[in-house]
């Protein structure tokens, strides 16, 4: 299996330092290595189950939405995209709702998984789709995999394919030996519109270039650990990508969300952009050099003790 890493802030032996470390964290939430740590031992496995043909892109980030994929899949079964769920307890996925277990009974959690892993999906559809004409249709199937043994999902016909950790080695064998639905060379269309995508169609209109802005009112996709979660769930919305989107155009094929449930995380959006130093931000630079500054004060105390001592 091909493995294409779109992660940021990786070395080039797929390490996270102490670094690149502290602006994952300050950029994606405190969670983020946790969530590459479950994200890294599903890929090790489907690595060792499933065999030429299949290639894994971890990571990616749609244009400029600012939408990340934790895992998408492409091969002969078809295209997935896949969430790991590092959470720890139990849940409930039913229908598209998500639920925790709060005494002997379940009430809304604070990220609606279900959700996240539908509006993935959805973008990815249309991410694709407006690069052009396809070879032949596709589908996308949204999948949510139990990343750490201590999550129990209890599934009550869920809006996804849920499965629990233990449950992987079946799903990569029925996909190593399920019946094609892509040839191979719509393997590689899929693959190369993802992972280095076209520039995107719209017709008469001229393109945007590659640097035009989002929206001001936009901000990025965030991994659940760190959602806002005090915002309504809003309904997918073709603005939400860097290039145009017109009526003429088809759709995803997968319903829209509801947006009623509080639970549900807010739709992905990408900020304004703003000007980078050394590759960060000047919040995330400001939060480097006072974290700095109180190290060299406590090497001054720890200095001047020393001194005093002696």
């Amino acid at each position: 299996m091909k493995i294409i890493d779109k992660t940021p802030f990786l070395d080039e032996k797929g390490e996270l330092g102490l670094m690149p470390r502290i602006q994952g964290m300050l950029q994606f939430g405190f969670g983020w290595p946790s969530e590459l740590q479950a994200q890294k031992a599903i890929i090790t496995f489907f690595d060792r189950q499933l065999e030429k043909g299949y290639t894994l892109i971890r990571n990616m980030t749609l244009g400029q939405s600012g939408i990340m994929i934790p895992i998408i899949l492409v091969g002969p079964a078809g295209i997935f995209v896949i969430q790991v769920a590092f959470m720890r307890g139990r849940y409930e996925a039913r229908g598209d709702t998500w639920n925790v277990e709060s005494g002997s009974q379940y009430q809304p959690a604070p990220v609606n998984m279900i959700q996240v892993t539908l509006r993935m999906a959805r973008a990815l559809k249309v991410f694709i789709e407006r690069q052009g004409a396809m070879m032949a249709p596709f589908h996308i199937e949204p999948v949510l995999i139990a990343g750490d043994p201590g999550l129990h999902i209890d599934s009550v016909r869920p809006a996804v394919r849920v499965m629990m950790i233990d449950g992987i080695k079946s799903f990569a064998t029925g996909l190593a030996t399920a019946q094609p639905v892509l040839s191979p060379e719509a393997v590689y269309e899929l693959t190369e519109r993802i992972s280095n995508p076209h520039p995107p169609k719209t017709g008469k209109e001229p393109l945007a270039p590659p640097q035009a802005a989002p929206p001001d009112d936009w901000e990025p996709y965030t991994p659940p650990a760190s959602f806002d979660t005090s915002a309504e769930a809003k309904p997918f919305s073709p603005s939400d990508f860097d290039f145009a989107m017109t009526d003429e155009e088809p759709s995803a094929d997968i319903p829209p969300v509801p947006s009623a449930s509080s639970s549900a995380a807010p739709s992905p959006r990408p900020a304004a952009p703003s000007s980078r130093i050394l590759g960060m931000t000047p919040p995330q630079l400001a939060v480097i050099a006072g974290l700095g500054l109180a190290f060299l004060c406590i090497l001054a105390v720890f200095a001047y003790i020393f001194f005093s001592a002696s």
